[in-house]
């Protein structure tokens, strides 16, 4: 009686530390390479120029110094996260390394948890750096602002969640393309093709606030005419899901 009730003790145990090296060997993986420092650098760059721009061409004294941020993440700095995301995955594909992965985590859910764990954590990390670099030039560069602690903590987090839930969704979706060029066109589609080509539908407004490209507005900004901030979260959570769903579901069948 014993043994049965330790034995799903046991193999819990062992799940969760297999899971625990998973996620360390992804670590080590994504930090070891040279683009994944790149990127990072890029991102925190490119939003201190894009923050700054925005101060500069802002002159509303209401605004908040969060606002260059998330203006920032809105016009590029996301894409840039999601890019070393896109890597993880493409990178092992074209270097013949996801045979590796493949054999030493045989188990493709948890090989694709580890993955998206690891991701997820340093985009969500690198969100928050980067929404700080925007407060900072957003606070020297704009004439005058009303700095309210909550409001900007809001801007703050919803960057760093916004940052990690698109660069879940990329990788989702380089694991189901496997090569860059087709993840990066397949992403452009998702987000700025298909909300065009629905706006001349009619309709097609309410449509677009339901895509990715919708909810990250929503996320960013407070809310749109479909739902608030929180239901913008909800949506581009769920699109980030059914991705990671649909790339486990492809490998399970294509990477035996």
């Amino acid at each position: 009686m014993a043994a049965a009730v330790a034995d799903p003790m046991t193999s819990t145990w062992r799940r969760s530390t297999a899971l625990r090296w998973a996620v360390a060997a992804e670590w080590t993986k994504l930090r070891s390479l040279r683009s994944t420092w790149y990127l990072l650098l890029g991102a925190l760059a490119l939003t201190g120029l894009i923050a700054s721009a925005t101060g500069v061409l802002t002159h509303d004294p209401g605004a908040s110094p969060a606002d260059p941020a998330v203006v920032a993440e809105l016009n590029g700095t996301c894409l840039v996260l999601a890019a070393m995301a896109m890597l993880s995955v493409t990178g092992e594909y074209a270097t013949g390394s996801a045979t590796t992965a493949f054999l030493c985590v045989p188990d493709r859910a948890r090989l694709l948890a580890a993955k998206s764990l690891t991701v997820g954590a340093v985009t969500f990390a690198a969100g928050l750096g980067c929404a700080l670099v925007g407060v900072v030039c957003g606070a020297l560069s704009l004439d005058r602002s009303t700095f309210r602690l909550s409001h900007v903590t809001a801007q703050v987090l919803a960057v760093g969640v916004h940052a990690a839930l698109v660069s879940l969704l990329t990788l989702g979706l380089a694991a189901v393309v496997r090569r860059s060029a087709g993840t990066v066109t397949a992403l452009f589609g998702l987000l700025f093709l298909v909300p065009v080509g629905l706006d001349v539908l009619p309709g097609g407004e309410v449509a677009t606030d339901l895509l990715p490209a919708g909810a990250s507005e929503a996320l960013l900004l407070g809310g749109n005419g479909t739902y608030g901030r929180y239901g913008a979260l909800l949506a581009l959570a769920l699109w980030a899901v059914v991705s990671l769903a649909a790339a486990l579901t492809t490998v399970r069948r294509r990477d035996v």
